[in-house]
């Protein structure tokens, strides 16, 4: 960038290392920067030019250089990168918006009101980001990757709490399963039981990492066996809850191979109907 004009701004595959927003794949090769001076896209083995306009709006600075905003940023990627990287972009800037908003940071909910206004709160300020992320597409001009990229912006979601959360979403989406409900706090008589990462009528799915499980940080000192022995005891105690009947587990490797997916869902017996997904959950459709 230091040899570049000053006029140019960090955009697309670039923007999303320097926000440290998810992607699918890590971004590689030349950087990409929107040049307003040119009319065309330029390409050489250092540097990427997209055409401009852009707004001095739509930019921020971030260790020194000057990059399209998280959401400029995710209109551009949904627009050229494949449908599952833009709805990694979509759904981190959806999140972020609600953090920013504060909706992350309530006090310990004690029961299923204050959780449900905790939900109306982040969808709420999702859905503001949404809005303005529509309506930077409809300024855009041309109209390669439009559609695509309304589809993203539908279909993004601030639930998702990672970049594995999402591909494992638009992985049921795939596979014909009905549209779960991310993160839902289950509760008993004792209070807050748990939290599940995907819901579907009464069963759920959890979404594994390694980290869980390798990651000293996450296991609080704790040894791998011991996180084993919590997470059966707190699957037990959902179950007896009475809002779930049955837990099914997956990680990163089965929703990239997606069989092994479909597999722990048919045990979980939830209907499988990909034709009735094609064009997206009902009331996502666009």
């Amino acid at each position: 960038m230091a040899g570049l004009s000053p006029r140019v701004v960090v955009s697309h595959g670039s923007a999303v290392a320097l926000h440290g927003l998810p992607s699918v794949d890590w971004p590689r090769g030349p950087i990409h920067v929107i040049d307003p001076g040119r009319d065309r896209t330029q390409a050489t083995a250092r540097v990427v030019r997209h055409p401009g306009p852009i707004d001095a709006r739509d930019t921020v600075t971030v260790d020194g250089l000057v990059v399209t905003s998280e959401g400029r940023t995710a209109v551009d990627r949904s627009r050229t990168a494949s449908f599952a990287d833009g709805v990694l972009c979509v759904d981190a800037v959806l999140r972020r918006a609600a953090a920013r908003a504060g909706c992350f940071d309530a006090p310990a909910r004690r029961g299923p009101h204050p959780s449900a206004g905790h939900r109306s709160g982040v969808d709420a300020a999702a859905d503001a980001m949404r809005r303005l992320l529509f309506e930077r597409l409809d300024r855009e001009p041309g109209a390669r990757g439009l559609a695509t990229a309304r589809q993203v912006t539908a279909f993004g979601t601030p639930w998702a709490e990672n970049g594995g959360e999402s591909l494992c979403r638009l992985a049921l989406l795939e596979l014909g399963a009905p549209e779960p409900v991310m993160q839902v706090e289950i509760f008993d008589g004792a209070g807050l039981a748990g939290r599940c990462d995907f819901v579907m009528g009464d069963v759920a799915l959890e979404f594994d990492g390694k980290a869980k499980y390798d990651d000293a940080a996450m296991r609080a000192g704790r040894v791998p066996s011991a996180v084993v022995k919590a997470e059966k005891a707190r699957e037990r105690r959902l179950v007896r809850s009475g809002a779930i009947t049955a837990i099914g587990r997956c990680d990163a490797e089965d929703v990239a191979l997606r069989l092994p997916l479909a597999r722990v869902l048919r045990d979980l017996e939830v209907e499988l109907r990909p034709r009735q997904n094609a064009r997206m959950w009902p009331h996502r459709q666009i």
